[in-house]
Protein backbone atom coordinates (compact mmCIF):
# COMPACT_ATOMS: atom_id res chain seq x y z
CA UNK A 1 0.00 0.00 0.00
CA UNK A 2 1.49 3.63 -1.19
CA UNK A 3 1.94 5.85 2.03
CA UNK A 4 -1.12 8.85 1.71
CA UNK A 5 0.31 12.23 2.38
CA UNK A 6 -2.17 14.73 3.44
CA UNK A 7 -1.25 18.85 2.86
CA UNK A 8 -1.26 19.89 6.44
CA UNK A 9 1.56 16.73 7.17
CA UNK A 10 3.66 18.40 4.57
CA UNK A 11 3.62 22.08 5.15
CA UNK A 12 4.86 21.02 8.94
CA UNK A 13 7.21 19.05 8.47
CA UNK A 14 10.36 19.14 6.02
CA UNK A 15 10.21 16.69 3.33
CA UNK A 16 13.87 15.17 4.00
CA UNK A 17 16.57 15.74 7.50
CA UNK A 18 19.96 14.04 7.37
CA UNK A 19 20.43 12.68 11.15
CA UNK A 20 23.28 12.49 13.40
CA UNK A 21 23.57 10.25 16.22
CA UNK A 22 24.97 13.15 17.96
CA UNK A 23 21.69 15.02 17.66
CA UNK A 24 20.06 15.80 21.22
CA UNK A 25 16.66 14.99 19.71
CA UNK A 26 15.09 13.73 16.16
CA UNK A 27 13.12 16.19 14.50
CA UNK A 28 10.37 15.22 12.31
CA UNK A 29 10.69 14.55 8.69
CA UNK A 30 9.08 12.41 5.95
CA UNK A 31 12.33 10.69 4.48
CA UNK A 32 15.20 10.54 7.02
CA UNK A 33 18.99 10.61 5.54
CA UNK A 34 21.46 9.08 6.98
CA UNK A 35 25.60 8.12 7.00
CA UNK A 36 26.43 4.79 6.84
CA UNK A 37 29.46 5.36 7.81
CA UNK A 38 28.63 7.06 10.92
CA UNK A 39 27.83 3.17 12.55
CA UNK A 40 24.26 3.01 12.86
CA UNK A 41 23.15 -0.66 13.56
CA UNK A 42 19.89 -1.95 12.57
CA UNK A 43 18.64 -1.31 16.83
CA UNK A 44 19.55 2.79 16.26
CA UNK A 45 17.83 3.13 12.83
CA UNK A 46 14.86 1.44 14.52
CA UNK A 47 14.58 3.89 17.42
CA UNK A 48 15.62 6.80 14.99
CA UNK A 49 12.44 5.62 13.05
CA UNK A 50 10.70 5.83 15.63
CA UNK A 51 11.04 8.98 17.44
CA UNK A 52 11.52 11.21 13.92
CA UNK A 53 8.30 9.66 12.77
CA UNK A 54 10.05 9.35 9.37
CA UNK A 55 8.22 7.75 6.82
CA UNK A 56 11.31 5.48 5.14
CA UNK A 57 15.06 5.69 6.11
CA UNK A 58 17.60 6.25 2.80
CA UNK A 59 21.07 5.82 3.87
CA UNK A 60 23.99 7.29 2.21
CA UNK A 61 27.38 5.50 1.62
CA UNK A 62 30.41 8.10 1.44
CA UNK A 63 32.51 5.14 1.10
CA UNK A 64 33.28 1.76 -0.79
CA UNK A 65 32.79 -0.47 2.11
CA UNK A 66 29.82 -2.90 1.57
CA UNK A 67 26.52 -2.44 3.61
CA UNK A 68 24.62 -5.14 4.68
CA UNK A 69 20.91 -4.82 3.35
CA UNK A 70 18.54 -4.20 6.47
CA UNK A 71 14.55 -4.14 6.46
CA UNK A 72 14.99 -0.69 8.51
CA UNK A 73 16.01 0.93 4.89
CA UNK A 74 14.06 1.78 1.88
CA UNK A 75 17.16 2.14 -0.24
CA UNK A 76 20.75 3.49 -0.16
CA UNK A 77 22.41 6.97 -2.30
CA UNK A 78 26.14 6.31 -3.07
CA UNK A 79 27.82 9.90 -3.31
CA UNK A 80 30.73 11.69 -1.52
CA UNK A 81 30.99 13.08 1.99
CA UNK A 82 31.10 16.58 0.40
CA UNK A 83 27.96 16.29 -1.08
CA UNK A 84 25.61 14.92 1.56
CA UNK A 85 23.97 18.03 2.00
CA UNK A 86 23.19 18.37 -1.64
CA UNK A 87 21.67 14.62 -1.57
CA UNK A 88 19.23 15.89 1.00
CA UNK A 89 18.49 18.70 -0.46
CA UNK A 90 17.31 17.04 -3.52
CA UNK A 91 15.26 14.82 -1.97
CA UNK A 92 13.75 17.55 0.12
CA UNK A 93 11.11 18.72 -2.09
CA UNK A 94 8.43 21.18 -1.03
CA UNK A 95 8.06 23.53 -2.49
CA UNK A 96 9.17 22.66 -6.07
CA UNK A 97 7.71 25.72 -8.53
CA UNK A 98 7.13 24.70 -11.95
CA UNK A 99 7.15 21.16 -12.18
CA UNK A 100 7.12 18.97 -8.29
CA UNK A 101 6.37 15.49 -7.08
CA UNK A 102 5.99 14.12 -3.72
CA UNK A 103 7.04 11.74 -1.29
CA UNK A 104 5.56 9.06 -3.03
CA UNK A 105 7.38 9.48 -6.20
CA UNK A 106 10.40 9.02 -4.71
CA UNK A 107 9.41 6.25 -2.89
CA UNK A 108 8.41 4.67 -6.20
CA UNK A 109 11.82 5.04 -7.37
CA UNK A 110 13.29 2.55 -4.22
CA UNK A 111 10.67 0.27 -5.00
CA UNK A 112 12.17 -0.22 -8.02
CA UNK A 113 15.95 0.09 -7.94
CA UNK A 114 17.46 0.11 -3.99
CA UNK A 115 20.98 1.47 -5.00
CA UNK A 116 21.63 5.15 -6.67
CA UNK A 117 24.64 7.16 -7.23
CA UNK A 118 24.52 10.72 -6.90
CA UNK A 119 25.65 13.34 -9.34
CA UNK A 120 25.63 17.47 -9.51
CA UNK A 121 26.88 20.65 -11.53
CA UNK A 122 27.16 23.87 -10.16
CA UNK A 123 27.12 26.81 -13.03
CA UNK A 124 27.78 30.61 -12.53
CA UNK A 125 27.85 33.87 -13.69
CA UNK A 126 26.95 33.60 -17.47
CA UNK A 127 23.94 34.07 -19.41
CA UNK A 128 21.29 32.06 -18.17
CA UNK A 129 20.98 30.20 -21.83
CA UNK A 130 24.73 29.24 -21.49
CA UNK A 131 24.43 28.11 -18.01
CA UNK A 132 21.45 25.51 -18.99
CA UNK A 133 23.20 24.12 -21.89
CA UNK A 134 26.60 23.77 -19.81
CA UNK A 135 24.79 22.27 -16.76
CA UNK A 136 23.15 19.77 -18.91
CA UNK A 137 26.75 19.03 -20.94
CA UNK A 138 28.76 18.67 -17.78
CA UNK A 139 26.09 16.58 -15.93
CA UNK A 140 25.62 14.12 -19.11
CA UNK A 141 29.62 13.64 -19.03
CA UNK A 142 29.88 12.24 -15.35
CA UNK A 143 27.51 9.66 -16.47
CA UNK A 144 29.35 6.18 -17.93
CA UNK A 145 28.82 5.36 -21.26
CA UNK A 146 26.12 3.04 -22.53
CA UNK A 147 25.07 2.83 -19.03
CA UNK A 148 21.62 1.27 -18.68
CA UNK A 149 19.75 3.84 -16.40
CA UNK A 150 16.43 1.86 -14.78
CA UNK A 151 15.44 4.90 -12.34
CA UNK A 152 16.00 8.48 -12.49
CA UNK A 153 15.46 12.08 -10.00
CA UNK A 154 16.60 15.42 -11.52
CA UNK A 155 16.55 18.80 -9.46
CA UNK A 156 17.16 21.36 -11.67
CA UNK A 157 17.92 25.09 -9.35
CA UNK A 158 18.59 28.54 -10.34
CA UNK A 159 18.02 32.14 -9.10
CA UNK A 160 15.21 32.54 -10.97
CA UNK A 161 12.33 30.23 -11.96
CA UNK A 162 13.52 28.14 -15.02
CA UNK A 163 11.43 28.68 -17.97
CA UNK A 164 9.57 26.02 -19.55
CA UNK A 165 11.70 25.89 -22.59
CA UNK A 166 14.93 25.86 -20.42
CA UNK A 167 13.66 22.95 -18.77
CA UNK A 168 12.16 20.82 -21.79
CA UNK A 169 15.71 21.17 -23.05
CA UNK A 170 17.39 19.84 -20.06
CA UNK A 171 14.84 17.00 -19.42
CA UNK A 172 15.01 16.43 -23.84
CA UNK A 173 18.69 16.83 -23.53
CA UNK A 174 19.91 14.57 -20.65
CA UNK A 175 16.58 11.79 -21.92
CA UNK A 176 18.57 11.77 -25.36
CA UNK A 177 22.20 10.68 -24.22
CA UNK A 178 21.41 7.78 -21.37
CA UNK A 179 20.50 4.91 -22.48
CA UNK A 180 17.61 3.04 -20.97
CA UNK A 181 15.34 0.41 -21.92
CA UNK A 182 12.42 1.25 -19.45
CA UNK A 183 13.74 4.59 -17.66
CA UNK A 184 11.68 5.70 -15.06
CA UNK A 185 12.06 9.10 -13.85
CA UNK A 186 10.90 12.19 -12.18
CA UNK A 187 11.89 15.88 -12.68
CA UNK A 188 11.82 18.97 -10.05
CA UNK A 189 12.64 22.46 -10.09
CA UNK A 190 13.58 25.10 -6.70
CA UNK A 191 15.04 28.28 -6.41
CA UNK A 192 18.43 29.22 -5.41
CA UNK A 193 19.33 32.03 -2.57
CA UNK A 194 22.41 32.19 -4.57
CA UNK A 195 22.29 34.65 -7.74
CA UNK A 196 23.69 34.04 -10.95
CA UNK A 197 23.50 30.19 -10.13
CA UNK A 198 22.22 26.95 -12.06
CA UNK A 199 22.58 24.03 -10.36
CA UNK A 200 21.39 20.16 -11.77
CA UNK A 201 21.23 17.56 -9.09
CA UNK A 202 20.83 13.98 -9.80
CA UNK A 203 20.56 10.17 -8.44
CA UNK A 204 20.43 7.63 -10.88
CA UNK A 205 20.20 3.72 -10.62
CA UNK A 206 21.47 1.39 -13.04
CA UNK A 207 20.74 -1.90 -14.81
Amino acid sequence: MKYQINDSYIDDIPSAVLYRQTMDHYPKSAIGCFIISDNWDEQALLELKEQSQVWFLVGLQTDNIDFGRLNTIEGVIRCQLDEVDQVVKLLDISPRGLISIDINDIKSLFEREKSYKFIQTHVTDVFETEMVKKAANELVSQLPKNLNIKGLLLGIESSEYPSLDNTSYIIDFIEKSIVADDLYSYYCTSISDEPNSFRLRAMYASA
